[in-house]
């Protein structure tokens, strides 16, 4: 395939950038021509201009092949984004196997498996798979394939197992020392794949809450203790520890120390270590790791403040450092420098008052990250409970209004994804149809009565309003930091569907039965175990007994509180205290966002 020749522009700006690499005496050398027409179809690619699969390819090939990459590289890495976003992959040997160095690491285009246009992440070969760009949704697909097909071979191959017994969901390798021998027999490569396809596992619900699982984790044996993985998990300037002890059947979540100073803006997410039993298969383990991950807060946004003990232009830093990761994602969607973007977010009356309230005051603590249960907490609150006719029709009760609220938060959950944003269309259809109801099958809708036309338009209105800021202005990962942010305030922090909801219950049961209050029917009988279990769907059980947890009305003035007044539903606080500001120092910028966490914006 042969490209189309170069314009003069194209060669002016090919010898431009040649000048900065070579001495004018080298400038028509073999590369310069080949780099002008290679740039040339670049340009018409970005301006818009019909250009075929093909004549990318080819010029990404002419470009590989010869210019050097000091020269070319940029071109290259730009015209391999423009061939993923169309859905032109190289194969697994093509370019000397080495193409991945600079195809992108995330795109959008449509995805290998499903076919459908999407953020894509570029996942490595391993456990026999190929390098493949693929969205969110097909890597869970993929990941629970990988298992259960390991799982099938394993129970074909090992021949102790019962034909009767089900084949296990992952890679189960024996982990047990050979009986007389006080040593773990070193793994083989088939034994460490199944150890990271189960951490894999185990950590879902933290992969959710956007904590970024690395592709690859540190490793090592001793013959006495087995095998260990361990890394450091981030989520923005967040850190904690993990290690995984498959022998030992014990999976640590422990805080984070920057001990060798390589991260001045991080901060631990743990102030103590979590230890969870978990057995090579099944789905109990994975259960009990979300249970002690969400009872550390840890499947919540993360609140953070800046240290007492630090200097006053840490606040500053502080509020400069979140206004980046907020906004960064949005210059890149819409690809405008962040103080022009910043300049628009500003002139937009109604944001800006959302920017000021909730995000800048009440939210002012919370990290800026995407964590998808508490964006649909925002989306809940302030495009359902606030800013819409809902209050100005405010039900019979607190217990009604909160089964409502909980209604709207499950309805929620299914249209917010943390790869492809938030489904507005498909969230207003569900809010606002007719036919959505409680689990005791009541309508929604004829709660309202006659107001729930109102309520109705003004939440369409709000969700509206919303479309238009994530498609024109936002894009899909300022919009969910801004409702992660909007559902991690004080309005939300006593509602279902944040990861400690089960120990904030937990809380207000034993404080009721310590000051000997009875628990509401049945529970008096079947005990407070009973309760806690089935206040996983609290808008399942009676309405006296979601009353009682609200308010505990047997407690009198001084008694113990309930969801309403408890301190418990405070979430937990973190400190903001980089080394570089405790000794006056200024702040050490371009080494701070060059050796940053991995998937931190600057």
């Amino acid at each position: 395939m042969t490209i189309p020749a170069p314009s003069q522009a194209d060669l002016d700006w090919a010898m431009a950038l040649a000048s900065r690499h070579r001495r004018p005496a080298e400038l028509h050398d073999a590369g310069v021509a080949e780099l002008a027409a290679a740039g040339g179809v670049l340009r018409r690619a970005e301006d818009g201009e019909s250009v075929t699969n093909a004549v990318l390819l080819a010029a990404h090939d002419l470009l590989h092949t010869q210019v050097p990459y000091q020269l070319g590289g940029s071109s290259l890495r730009r015209l391999a984004e423009f061939l993923v976003g169309r859905g032109v992959v190289p194969k697994p040997g093509d370019y000397e196997g080495r193409w991945w160095l600079w195809w992108p690491k995330c795109g959008r285009g449509p995805c290998r498996d499903c076919g459908k246009t999407r953020s894509l992440t570029r996942y490595s070969a391993r456990f026999g798979n190929e390098y493949r760009y693929l969205c969110g949704r097909c890597r869970s697909a993929e990941r629970q394939q990988i298992a259960q097909q390991a799982g099938r071979l394993l129970a074909m191959q090992d021949p102790r197992q019962p034909a009767s017994t089900p084949a296990p969901t992952t890679l189960t390798p024996s982990i047990q020392a050979p009986a007389g021998s006080t040593s773990v027999p070193s793994p083989s490569g088939r034994d460490w794949e199944s150890y990271v396809i189960r951490l894999d596992e185990l950590l879902g619900a933290l992969g959710w809450a956007g904590f970024d699982l690395p592709e690859e984790w540190d490793s090592d044996f001793d013959p006495q203790e087995g095998a260990l993985l361990f890394a450091t998990l981030w989520r923005g300037d967040g850190g904690l520890d993990v290690q995984y002890s498959p022998h030992q059947q014990i999976l640590a979540l422990q805080p984070f120390d920057d001990v060798t100073g390589d991260w001045p803006d991080s901060y631990s997410l743990l102030k103590d270590s979590i230890e969870v039993p978990v057995a090579p298969s099944g789905q109990q383990a994975v259960t009990a790791v979300a249970a002690a991950a969400g009872q550390a807060g840890l499947l919540d946004a993360t609140h953070v403040r800046v240290a007492d003990s630090a200097p006053p232009e840490a606040a500053q830093a502080f509020t400069l450092r979140r206004i980046r990761r907020i906004f960064q994602p949005a210059a890149a969607f819409r690809q405008l420098p962040l103080p022009d973007l910043l300049r628009e977010v500003t002139e937009n009356e109604w944001l800006n008052a959302y920017l000021e309230w909730v995000v800048g005051m009440t939210g002012h603590d919370v990290a800026p990250d995407i964590v998808p249960d508490a964006a649909a907490l925002g989306i809940a609150a302030w495009c359902w409970r606030n800013n819409t006719a809902v209050e100005d029709h405010h039900l019979e009760s607190d217990v009604l209004m909160a089964r409502v609220n909980i209604a709207v938060t499950r309805i929620t959950q299914q249209h917010v994804c943390p790869v492809e944003g938030i489904d507005w269309d498909g969230l207003k259809n569900d809010l606002t149809d007719p036919q959505s109801a409680l689990p005791d099958g009541t309508p929604v809708c004829s709660l309202f009565g006659s107001g729930w036309t109102e309520v109705a338009a003004t939440v369409t209105a709000e969700l509206d309003r919303w479309r238009h800021l994530d498609h024109e202005v936002l894009g899909p990962e300022t919009t969910l930091i801004l409702m992660s942010i909007g559902g991690s305030t004080s309005y939300t922090e006593s509602w279902w569907g944040q990861g400690r909801w089960l120990t904030i219950c937990r809380r207000v049961i034993d404080d009721a039965t310590a000051a000997g209050l009875p628990l509401p029917p049945p529970y008096d009988q079947r005990g407070p175990d009973a309760l806690l279990a089935d206040l996983d769907a609290p808008d399942e059980v009676p309405a006296p007994v979601l009353d009682w947890l609200i308010d505990l009305p047997d407690a009198g003035v001084h008694g113990p509180r309930g969801l309403r007044m408890h301190p418990v539903t405070r979430p937990p606080q973190h400190c903001w205290d980089p080394y570089w500001l405790t000794d006056g120092n200024p702040s050490p910028g371009p080494r701070t966002m060059s050796a940053r966490p991995p998937g931190v914006a600057p």
